[in-house]
């Protein structure tokens, strides 16, 4: 049983010997030949780029066919059984090992500049050698394939699927316009009472599998293009929409303000009032009168 270090052995053997069809010279030769040129000081431009010879323009060519061009000669570390973590250990070790790369068979040895560009070439042969995944088909999906191609065949519809945000774009504008109105007065709509009965819609539609959050793709389209409101600099949920209920006959029912918060005119003595009309206040509830009626008293006191 051969080791990981063997194997990476195997995989320079086979790349670094590699016959070019059309320089017909093997890979590390025009390696050597780019290994020649000068650089400028901080090693990011050739210090003479219209002076390249021709096997290092080739090994550039090289480089750059692999990322989008399957190499047949080239040897990809998963054919000689190499796991790509395996890889990456061999890679790293040898690196650290020596100082330079002794070609198998051969008398030459190049830099290790060249275990860099190997790298590169196995990750870009990886990319285009391995097929992209189907997608896993399911008994409701494969349904809902058969019930779109009946679709296509009988009404002429397009036999396509829309992306989730679309489909949940043109999902919550129907809802919309069907419950709401834009047109109406008063204090406006919680957004976040929205966003919950958009939520309790969809599910008790399609099931939980997809909700819609304040900034989500398809929310933030609801706001700015059909509400007319722009929420992306809202840090808080609570955020008051210019919209109403619809009514019988489509008319707008007013809405009314069901939190108790600090905000508007809720003083503590509304507060208060709202929250202990079904029970007795609470000793935290005490103490904070209390100390309000403490306040208001001070401020009372200073003023005169």
């Amino acid at each position: 049983m051969t080791s990981i270090h063997e194997r990476f052995e195997q995989f320079l053997k086979h790349n670094l010997r590699a016959i070019d069809k059309i320089s017909k010279l093997p890979f590390y030769a025009l390696y050597s030949d780019f290994a020649k040129l000068k650089w400028n000081k901080e090693k990011t431009l050739l210090l003479r780029p219209d002076k390249i010879t021709a096997q290092a323009q080739h090994f550039l060519n090289i480089i750059d066919e692999s990322e989008n061009k399957i190499l047949k000669w080239f040897v990809v570390n998963r054919q000689i059984g190499l796991s790509d973590s395996n890889f990456h250990r061999a890679l790293n070790l040898y690196k650290s090992k020596y100082l330079y790369v002794n070609v198998p068979q051969t008398d030459h040895k190049v830099d290790l500049g060249i275990i860099e560009y190997l790298q590169r070439l196995n990750k870009n042969q990886l990319q285009l050698r391995i097929p992209n995944p189907k997608p896993i088909i399911s008994m409701h999906t494969a349904r809902l394939m058969r019930e779109l191609y009946l679709l296509k065949k009988n009404k002429r519809t397009s036999y396509t699927l829309m992306t989730d945000d679309e489909q949940l774009k043109s999902i919550l504008k129907s809802w919309f316009l069907e419950n709401y109105t834009l047109t109406g007065e008063g204090i406006g709509y919680a957004r976040r009472q929205l966003l919950e009965e958009a939520n309790d819609f969809l599910v008790s539609k399609f099931g939980d599998s997809k909700l819609v959050y304040c900034h989500d793709p398809a929310w933030t389209w609801l706001m700015q293009e059909v509400i007319g409101m722009n929420d992306k600099g809202q840090k808080g949920m609570y955020l008051r929409l210019p919209i109403w209920r619809k009514g019988p006959g489509g008319k707008a029912i007013p809405n009314e303000r069901n939190n108790s918060g600090t905000g508007g005119e809720y003083t503590l003595e509304h507060r208060q009032k709202r929250r202990l009309k079904h029970r007795g206040a609470t000793a935290r509830e005490k103490d904070a009168a209390r100390k309000a009626r403490e306040k208001k008293r001070k401020r009372e006191s200073e003023a005169l």
